[in-house]
């Protein structure tokens, strides 16, 4: 009996649609892309219209096989790739493979991996979207031309390789890479202003005392100052210490009494379902997860999830989508829900409705649980630990966007004080009243979640939300000074734009309008993965060779790192998808300007002032007396002998340390010396074996270092692991891997060598960050922890690093 094929990307997906069809569809996966450009060479040809050569994958080669014998067996062809562009080129190239059994073939789009979204699907063939291919093949292309033609600039005014791969430059991650460096440079450009703010803790007829801060002196307003706002000639800054004493000694012999008193509701609307980038923005503020780390969980919620006797669902509709959108259908669902399980209370007269921003796609409806007879506590059992992270905080967002606004009572009072002068002091207090769709959403009250900044009120930032309880005052009460603590004034310093993290970044790339949804997390990974930069407490830190590269790039090739000509590029290739630009006019415009730049900066000698230059030195070459030039390298700069070629002589800037030997062991492979070695541009050692050399190494054997800690699981020793660019580190035991005793205790936190007072266990974990740094036992049921000094960044501005 014939049989429809369905091709599908995964074969997880191919699973789940399997149960739901039966046996007349047979359902298969491609495994992702069947035919790309081959990865060496141009593979385009400029002088032709751009025309691409494509070749099956290697390792799809037997994919490919598969698919075409089955094909030749069936009735009727759906082409079923996710619901966007990559998809659609899947599915052109599936179509392009198969065109010679002249089988009739459909295009097929699955937004839900469940019964009714896959029957909506089939009900729905159309054609391959030649138009959403081209886009897709533009953007291939352009990425390919540029990167291409690029990486020779690079190894020609940088160096060729770094850490044992050649540099290259990416069209988009050029842009996003420029963003971090411009952060860093502001940062290490900021001039930071002394302020010393004054406040005073005040007790009125009813308790609690509360605290006011100092806002107008004599009629003069006094403000905080900020990085984005210089104060006006009306303003006053208390920015020098003696001011703010005498203002304080002032005010701690002042009469005090309540001049005004504002008492008014504020609403906190909820906030819009889930997109891509708000997704990707809380997983990494809330959960620590990595762009891609998320992205791969929500493509297992959306294929299918093993639930049990129901078999594999798709739990999340489909997770690459820029559109706040959401059926009528779930919808309801939600408000049903809201109703029964928070009470009525909860759930707006009207669905809460939310603008889609004017550039996006909306190709697909918001992120939101397929069904609402999934909740997350009832399948935890089926989920990984991810998985059940990153549905949840679906599911939460999905109920909150269709909750009713939080309500707050908050209550402004306005003191005046007089003493040799007249103070004005403001204190605010917000009181919670209705949670609203903070209770669905599982955060405290003064967080402010993704996606929130675009329903918020004007003027009202998440910090005006911090719960704080003002006593009842009444206008004209007199006011008395509670000490301790007083009257207080604190030296403080203004602070630069923090660093991105992985959420920043792609908040800043969708603001710019660089990037789509299906892109982002690739975006921020192949940032990541180039050595361009390194993550330092989930901070995103341009290295040395990324900094120069943006730096040569802008001043070069200001195109390729131009935030608005890359963000018009992607306009530009959803006018391709959308019919209304040809796609080879489009290739055909940016890249000869582009060529031309490229030819201009080979042929040049010298060069530009942006790039690292060779600079004269005071240092004489040891071995032939010649000078010596500074040279820039990518990880430490060297010394190089003008005499060159005829004398070679380079000295490193920064010398390696001397190699010591680990008293500790043998090599377990051969028996030698164990070495101490330090990883290149890097503070990090690990162990190495004495008969490595770089050609021909007589023993290969390398080891992470010891941490002088025992393994309390095995008695093996603790190390670290996991230190690859993008992965977070953890420290486990070093018989992780051993086959006999495959060990597998890890901690997350940085083990310290410090006995427990409490439990007698022989470590303790650094834990809660650089804001509230304690020490603490993660031995079971031992609660003990205590409070350690904040280690200071010594990149901050105003800090000098310490000696060591």
């Amino acid at each position: 009996m014939s049989r429809s094929l369905i091709i599908v990307e995964s074969p997880a997906k191919a699973k789940t649609i399997q149960k739901y069809l039966g046996s007349g569809y047979q359902v298969l996966a491609s495994k992702g892309h069947i035919r790309d450009l081959p990865r060496s060479g141009l593979q385009v040809d400029t002088a032709h219209d751009y025309a691409p050569h494509y070749e099956v994958l290697e390792d799809h080669k037997t994919v490919v096989t598969e698919l075409r014998k089955a094909a030749k067996e069936a009735e009727t062809i759906y082409l079923a790739p996710d619901p966007d562009r990559e998809g659609e080129a899947i599915a052109w190239h599936i179509a392009h493979e198969l065109r010679s059994l002249k089988k009739p073939m459909q295009r097929v789009e699955f937004h839900e991996i469940t019964k009714k979204g896959v029957q909506a699907g089939l009900a729905a063939p159309r054609t391959v979207d030649e138009a959403r291919f081209q886009a897709q093949q533009a953007r291939r292309i352009l990425d390919r031309l540029i990167g291409y033609e690029l990486s020779p600039v690079l190894w020609k005014r940088l160096c060729r390789r770094v850490n044992g791969h050649y540099l290259s430059a990416g069209r988009v991650q050029s842009a996003a890479l420029r963003l971090i460096v411009d952060r860093e440079d502001d940062i290490k450009g900021f001039v930071q202003q002394e302020y010393w703010p004054v406040a005073a803790t005040l007790l009125g007829g009813r308790r609690p005392a509360f605290t006011a801060a100092l806002v107008e002196i004599d009629g003069v307003k006094v403000v905080t100052p900020t990085r984005d706002r210089a104060p006006r000639p009306t303003e006053r800054v208390l920015g020098a210490q003696g001011d703010a004493e005498s203002a304080r000694d002032d005010l701690r012999a002042a009469a005090y009494k309540v001049a005004a008193v504002e008492k008014k509701e504020r609403r906190r609307r909820a906030p819009p379902p889930y997109i891509t980038s708000s997704l990707q923005r809380d997983a990494s503020g809330r959960l620590g997860f990595s762009a891609s780390r998320t992205m791969q969980v929500a493509q297992r919620l959306y294929e299918g999830i093993d639930v049990g006797a129901e078999g594999p669902v798709g739990l999340i509709t489909y997770m690459r989508t820029d559109s706040t959108r959401l059926s009528a259908d779930a919808v309801e669902a939600a408000r049903a829900y809201i109703s029964k399980r928070f009470g009525k209370a909860s759930v707006p007269d009207r669905p809460n409705a939310f603008k889609t921003r004017a550039s996006a796609q909306d190709a697909h409806e918001a992120i939101r649980p397929t069904s609402l007879d999934h909740c997350p506590e009832d399948i935890k059992k089926h989920l990984k630990p991810d998985e059940f992270k990153v549905y949840k905080l679906i599911w939460e967002r999905f109920l909150a966007c269709q909750m009713a606004d939080a309500v707050y009572d908050q209550t402004t009072a306005t003191v005046e004080a007089r003493g040799r002068q007249r103070y004005v002091l403001r204190a605010s207090g917000n009181v919670l009243k209705a949670p609203g769709w903070l209770e669905a959403q599982g955060v405290t009250a003064e967080v402010e979640v993704a996606g929130e900044e675009a329903v918020r009120e004007e003027g009202r930032g998440a910090e005006d939300e911090a719960p704080r309880t003002l006593p009842e005052l009444s206008v004209g009460e007199a006011l008395s000074v509670t000490d301790p603590p007083g009257v207080t004034c604190e030296q403080k310093f203004t602070q630069p734009a923090a660093r991105y993290n992985e959420g920043t970044l792609v908040k800043a790339l969708e603001d710019l309008g660089i990037g789509r949804p299906s892109t982002y997390a690739e975006i921020v990974t192949k940032v990541l993965s180039r050595d361009y930069v390194e993550k330092r407490d989930r901070q995103l830190v341009p290295t040395k060779l990324g900094t120069a590269k943006t730096h040569g790039l802008r001043a070069s090739f200001p195109d390729v790192v131009d935030y608005e000509f890359t963000a018009r590029i992607e306009e530009e290739l959803d006018k391709v998808e959308e019919s209304r630009a040809d796609w080879v006019k489009l290739v055909d415009r940016i890249y000869k300007p582009f060529k031309r730049l490229v030819d201009k900066e080979m042929k040049g000698k010298d060069p530009g002032e942006a790039w690292p230059r060779p600079e004269p030195s005071d240092r004489v070459c040891d071995k032939c007396g010649s000078p010596m030039q500074r040279r820039w390298g990518p990880n430490n700069d060297y010394y190089a002998c003008t005499a060159y070629p005829t004398c070679k002589n380079i000295v490193d800037e920064s010398p390696p340390r001397p190699t010591l030997v680990y008293e500790g062991r043998k090599c377990p492979k051969c028996g030698r010396a164990l070495l101490i070695k330090a990883r290149r541009g890097s503070d990090e050692t690990f162990l190495s074996c004495s008969g490595w050399k770089r050609k021909d190494p007589d023993c290969d054997y390398t080891a992470p270092m010891p941490t002088g800690i025992t393994c309390p699981k095995c008695g093996g020793d603790v190390v670290k692991i996991g230190t690859a660019k993008g992965r977070r580190p953890f420290w486990g035991c070093a018989n992780y891997n051993v086959e006999t005793v495959k060990c597998d205790f890890k901690v997350y936190q940085a083990p310290v060598k410090e006995p427990c007072p409490t439990c007698g266990s022989t470590f303790l974990v650094r834990a809660g960050g650089k804001t509230r740094p304690v020490l603490k036992c993660v031995k079971d049921r031992c609660d003990y922890q205590r409070e350690v000094e904040s280690e200071p960044d010594p990149e901050a501005p105003g800090l000098e690093a310490s000696a060591d």
